[in-house]
């Protein structure tokens, strides 16, 4: 299912724009480098869609001189199908409809969806010392099992902050345009600038972000992970 979606994708931006690079998670890059390059991935939330949970999604987005400035998520198995779209500085859509992150200014209710990486037995102490920050801090978890549609969600205010590791610059690309036009916020870990190809991101309604980023550097600094 990634190769023939992808396949599909890349094929179809090969011949809408000859001249842009492309970048996708099964097949590598392709074209020439240029100002223009799309980031692909057929199916972010494999799991989900191996075992029948339409929590997946198809997402790509595109970079010009390195800087995200579009980006369209596809939610093919949600009731009939959601899309997810938008262009820096032209705001953030679901199929038709503008959407905006949620006004949720306080972390005990917030809605919060911790980082679950795939690999993660190395890694799994931190993990728990950063899921019990959040406990502790009154938050609710959720999670969709796909980082992509977490993103989407924000944006249209069903959550109200993540963390993740381990993330791709296709996993990043679109997903944080929908989310920054929808007037969200994206960095690294500790607050840093955001670019799509750090591993660890910190994202919010914007509202919330300095206190979430916050309880993410107490948790690790003292030790609890």
């Amino acid at each position: 299912a990634d190769l023939t979606i992808e396949n599909t994708i890349v094929r179809t931006l090969q011949t809408a724009f000859p001249d842009d690079k492309i970048v996708s998670e099964e097949e590598g890059q392709s074209g020439s480098d240029g100002d223009f390059e799309w980031w692909c991935d057929p199916v972010d939330g494999t799991r989900n869609f191996i075992h029948g949970i339409p929590l997946f999604c198809i997402a790509f987005g595109l970079t010009y001189r390195s800087s995200p400035v579009a980006g369209i998520v596809h939610v093919p198995a949600m009731g009939q199908g959601s899309t997810y779209h938008a262009i820096a500085g032209s705001g953030a859509f679901k199929n038709q409809n503008p959407i905006r992150a949620s006004s949720v200014d306080v972390i005990e209710r917030a809605v919060v969806a911790p980082g679950l990486p795939y690999h993660r037995k190395d890694i799994i102490a931190d993990i728990v010392g950063d899921i019990f920050a959040f406990v502790s801090a009154g938050s609710g978890l959720r999670r969709t099992g796909s980082t992509v549609l977490d993103l989407c969600w924000m944006a249209e205010g069903r959550l109200d902050a993540l963390w993740d590791r381990d993330l791709k610059p296709w996993d990043l690309c679109g997903a944080s345009v929908i989310l920054f036009e929808a007037g969200g916020r994206v960095t690294g870990p500790a607050g840093e600038a955001f670019d799509i190809h750090q591993s660890q991101i910190v994202a919010s309604n914007g509202i919330l972000h300095e206190e979430i980023v916050g309880v993410l550097q107490k948790a690790r600094k003292t030790g609890m992970n």
